[in-house]
């Protein structure tokens, strides 16, 4: 095991806090599975990784709720209740952290919940108004209005300042839907 310091300093200056067991074998470029499952038995027993999740290890403590998110779902991104909280557009506050994804999915570790909202694959894969900070992804200000009204029809917001009008409407289309139009016309009338 002389590459220890060598994998370690691999987990480090990828720039993550948060990996899953793919991610592992990716970045220490190792393909055999038993090889790999060895070396991370031996690293949590070195306590130089932690066990989050199953198959989801961390590095250090410095890690977010949403680093294990983006890790519980690798294909989603932050939104819906816990973007419109960050965002100022509502003063509610939401310990479930909100997601979307293209299924639907729950999890609760220790005493965080997750919860993933289903959007076809279009929505999904459409990436304007989302932002990747290398370690997880995040729906912007007016993303997280359009993905609200498209969850939760009647969702409410609190806060409308500096919303970006042009860039609502243009989001509203990929959604391909007309009450979602409607409701977002309305919003920006109302913002006016």
């Amino acid at each position: 095991m002389k590459n220890n310091t060598t994998n370690i300093e691999k987990l480090a200056l990828s720039g993550k806090k948060v990996f899953t067991t793919a991610d592992l074998a990716v970045i220490w470029q190792i393909s055999e599975r038993r090889r790999l499952i060895e070396l991370i038995k031996y690293y949590r027993r070195e306590k130089r990784l932690h066990s989050i999740y199953k198959g989801i290890y961390s590095y250090g403590d410095d890690f977010t709720p949403f680093d294990i998110a983006q890790k519980l779902v690798p294909l989603s991104y932050i939104s819906l209740y816990t973007a419109s909280q960050m965002h100022g557009l509502t003063f509610q506050y939401y310990e479930t952290i909100y997601a979307i994804s293209l299924k639907r999915k729950k999890y609760k570790i220790e005493e965080q919940g997750y919860m993933y909202h289903r959007v076809k694959e279009p929505i999904f894969y459409n990436q304007l108004g989302l932002i990747n900070n290398g370690r997880y992804t995040i729906a912007d200000r007016e993303r997280t209005i359009t993905d609200c009204l498209y969850v939760f029809p009647r969702f409410a917001f609190d806060n409308l300042r500096g919303i970006d009008k042009e860039k609502l409407l243009t989001l509203s289309k990929i959604y391909d839907n007309k009450m979602l139009e409607k409701r977002i016309m309305e919003l920006i009338r109302m913002i006016e």
